[in-house]
């Protein structure tokens, strides 16, 4: 029998890479306009506007003379997000906005006389965002984690608490300050922040974040951040994962007392040296399962450039941070409505960074 012939010159993939596949599925690849018109994100940032404003309200508008406001509040806070969801800097979100007009209409732009969308330039879309400052972001966040739990996506029963550094851009950074560094880090200290996050274990999805300067104990940020998730989405968790960084009787007691949860905390000989105090569930196995959040802090700060951001100053910093975490809720938001539970941690496989395909 004369063998059959083949292409010798195609290529041929390994078997981990179908076994791999098999695995994973496909991808979803969404793009920019199918995302906003899914899943309405033009009302949500018009809801957060809204919201922000009766937070905190705008400034008195200025008196007679110059041109006015050309572009909505919502919607540069949605190219704001989208810019973060694709990783773009301003020039380019301009120049993709400007190539594809049925996206700036469903960014809510003004039309000119000509009856063409009206494009903010880069140097606007900076400017605003500064003058916005932090508030419309973590308003938006806020909201888009609400919509998570609602949805069913973000259970809060099983909370983790954990805090990651950022590195300042400018040594002139006024707000930056000098803090440990991880163990892991080959330097001692670094300058820069620090964000203190609660995620949600079983999603692995974040909660609420507070910023604060890179010198700044993690322990006063555990009680607030449990706080604040509680007062704005009505949750109730069952377990709270901390490492030893935010042992404290008082904040033990808290947990136990007023919240109705255990609280998995390993027992620090810095701080107490009563051993009788230890928590119930302070075994190796339960704190074993706080690995999620080093997951999440990796899987975001790196795909998304959150490491150390081109930018200075608190502000700016904590609205990066707001569209980075609101970012990562949408791509989740995006999977789960599309009925792929698997890739709600999967903004490379959700988004369509690759355009092959179109």
């Amino acid at each position: 029998m004369m063998p059959t012939l083949v292409n010798e010159a195609a290529p041929v993939p390994p078997p981990a890479y179908h076994r791999a596949h098999a695995r994973l599925g496909p991808a979803l690849y969404i793009d920019a306009l199918t995302l906003v018109n899914t899943l309405h994100l033009l009302t949500l940032c018009h809801l957060a506007v809204r919201l922000a404003h009766h937070r905190c309200p705008p400034p008195l508008p200025k008196g007679p003379g110059g041109a006015p406001r050309t572009y909505r509040e919502e919607s540069l806070l949605l190219i704001a997000l989208l810019r973060t969801l694709w990783r773009l800097s301003y020039a380019d979100m301009r120049d993709w906005l400007r190539s594809w007009p049925a996206l700036a209409l469903a960014c809510g732009l003004p039309l000119d006389t000509d009856g063409h969308p009206r494009i903010p330039s880069s140097s606007q879309q900076c400017k605003r965002s500064k003058l916005g400052g932090a508030t419309l972001p973590e308003a938006l966040f806020v909201l888009s984690v609400l919509t998570a739990i609602r949805s069913r996506l973000i259970g809060a029963r099983d909370l983790i608490i954990d805090s990651v550094p950022i590195l300042a851009w400018h040594r002139a950074d006024p707000d930056a300050a000098f803090g440990h560094a991880p163990a892991q880090h080959p330097c001692p200290l670094l300058r820069g922040y620090r964000v203190h996050t609660l995620i949600c274990r079983g999603s692995g999805l974040p909660l609420f974040f507070l910023l604060s300067p890179a010198n700044a104990h993690d322990a006063p940020f555990a009680k607030p951040l449990l706080a604040w998730a509680v007062l704005l989405y009505r949750i109730r968790p069952r377990v709270i994962r901390l490492d030893a960084a935010y042992w404290g009787l008082r904040l033990i007691a808290w947990i136990h007392g007023v919240l109705g949860a255990v609280a998995v905390i390993p027992w620090n000989p810095k701080r107490q040296k009563n051993r009788s105090c230890l928590p119930p569930t302070w075994t190796k196995e339960e704190l074993g399962k706080r690995s999620g959040i080093e997951r999440f802090f990796g899987r975001v700060f790196l795909f998304f450039h959150l490491q150390r951001p081109p930018l200075s100053g608190w502000s700016t910093i904590a609205r990066q941070v707001a569209l980075t975490y609101t970012a990562t809720i949408i791509v989740a938001l995006a999977a789960h409505q599309a009925g792929r539970p698997d890739l709600i941690r999967s903004p490379k496989r959700v988004l369509a960074h690759t355009w092959e395909g179109f």
